[in-house]
């Protein structure tokens, strides 16, 4: 379609010579640059013109010697889909005028009642439109090709009733749905029971700025199988209506792939954090052996050479040294069985806990009450009871370091394959966001982590501290009872 700058080539159908000539001139006279002027008297010439040349614009009489009225638009409309053309009517041939115009005509004049001026916008206005149609058009066939051959799945459907309007080629491939077949169909129906109403939430929430318009739901295909997919949505005009334009990418594998990673990464964390703690399992072992084995001895000799010497001397010096050098004894004595890994097998962990519990109690002046269910040694693995053994002597050693408290509570249950472990206490309590990441709550973290536990910390200052520490264990087949652990 030429704009309005170039020469113009027109086709006048007109059987009437006076009128056609009239036409000619105020054509030539106007202010458009006109290349050619045809004339056809019949609609059979004009076909035979329209053939044989490139026409920009046409005039065309509906009164014509072998066409009349509306007849005579319809034998040129498939010939000049792409042509604007105005209709010239006598006075009583509007309502067929406005016929043509409903049918695709872009103007109609009618004959006597219209000068150069009348002429000249009526052109103009019909060439502007028919430019801004055929942008449209171009635009509205691009746009088709870009959606029916998109290599993602894609559909149309109606907000209000969910109905499935189109659907493109990726869709049918993708879903197993014939064209036919997904016409008859809702959104609703490409869902899960149990999605199905957030996804009218979604749709009917659709202008809300909190809504997002990509989303992974899950998508259900003809041969039922359910798939992940990202969904990416957007209102668009639909022959004149509002409608809904969804893309779909399956993104089923790369969510696999995702938690494939995210387990690997956990095993991966998990083997880190069991290496550094074994490691420091034998540094303790180590060190508390040292000191039981060899520093312990040496204070030893030195008391039993020291009972002599009091005994003949009665000093009192050397009364104050053995009972100091006793301290000591008992001290590392305390210190290197608090470093060596306990022997769980031949009192059970939950003695070694009390026991634990008793010992800080009494040398801290810690009132610490005990609440521990059964917890079935013989269906737990010594790493197990060993982490669960450091993590409560962790936060303890904690709450004697830093929350100068008066009472603890310790609570350990079992249930469903989860061990909790509950330390409270009534101390100056912290700010969890600035103090919880001291090297106690790193490594009480990283033990539950290598049984993919969970902990947290709730406390604030004035408050206390109350520490959850959840492991989450397998379960292994056969009946267990009500409290116990599962095995390892």
């Amino acid at each position: 379609m030429k704009s309005l700058e170039t020469e113009l080539n027109i086709l006048i159908i007109e059987d009437h010579p006076p009128d056609a000539y009239i036409i000619e001139q105020m054509l030539r006279s106007s202010a458009f640059k006109v290349k050619e002027i045809h004339h056809a008297g019949l609609l059979s010439e004009a076909h035979a013109i329209l053939e044989e040349n490139t026409i920009n614009f046409v005039l065309l009489d509906l009164s014509l010697p072998d066409s009349f009225g509306i007849d005579s638009f319809l034998g040129i409309r498939n010939s000049t889909r792409h042509i604007p053309v105005i209709v010239l009517t006598g006075g009583t041939e509007s309502a067929a005028a406005l016929k043509a115009l409903q049918l695709g005509a872009q103007d109609y004049l009618v004959k006597g009642e219209f000068g150069t001026d009348m002429l000249t916008r009526a052109i103009r206005y019909s060439i502007e439109r028919k430019v801004a149609a055929e942008k449209i058009r171009a635009s509205e066939k691009k746009y088709r090709q870009m959606f029916y051959k998109n290599p993602f799945p894609a559909w149309i459907y109606d907000p209000e009733s969910l109905q499935i309007l189109e659907v493109n080629e990726a869709a049918q491939l993708k879903y197993g749905y014939s064209k036919q077949e997904f016409l008859k169909l809702t959104i609703a129906d490409m869902r899960p029971p149990e999605e199905i109403p957030a996804m009218r939430l979604s749709v009917a929430n659709r202008h809300l700025p909190q809504t997002r318009n990509r989303k992974v739901w899950k998508h259900k295909k003809k041969n039922g199988e359910i798939i992940l997919t990202e969904v990416t949505f957007y209102e668009i005009d639909y022959h004149g209506k509002v409608a809904m334009q969804a893309q779909m990418d399956d993104v089923t594998e790369r969510n696999r792939l995702e938690k494939e990673l995210a387990k690997q990464q956990r095993e991966n964390q998990q083997q880190i954090n069991r290496a550094i703690l074994d490691a420091q399992e034998e540094e303790k072992k180590l060190l508390g052996a040292e000191l039981h084995d060899n520093i312990n001895q040496i204070l030893a000799t030195a008391q039993l050479h020291l009972a002599p010497c009091e005994k003949k001397q009665a000093d009192d010096m050397m009364a104050r040294s053995r009972t100091y050098i006793a301290m000591a004894i008992e001290e590392i004595r305390k210190l290197s069985k608090s470093l060596i890994t306990p022997l769980f097998i031949t009192k059970g962990l939950e003695h070694a806990i009390e026991e634990l519990a008793t010992d800080i109690g009494v040398l801290k002046g810690i009132h610490i009450a005990t609440e521990l269910e059964p917890l079935g040694d013989p269906c737990l693995s010594e790493l197990l009871k060993l982490n669960i053994y450091r993590i409560i002597q962790e936060q303890l050693n904690n709450i004697i370091k830093y929350a100068d408290a008066s009472e603890v509570h310790l609570q350990v249950t079992a249930a469903a394959g989860n061990l909790t472990l509950l330390i409270s206490d009534n101390g100056k309590g912290f700010d969890p966001k600035i103090q919880a990441r001291g090297v106690g709550m790193i490594n009480i973290r990283n033990r539950a982590e290598l049984f993919n536990g969970t902990v947290e910390v709730d406390s604030a200052p004035g408050k206390g501290c109350r520490i959850k520490v959840v492991l989450t264990l397998p379960v292994r087949s056969g009946t267990k009872r009500k409290g116990t652990i599962p095995a390892q």
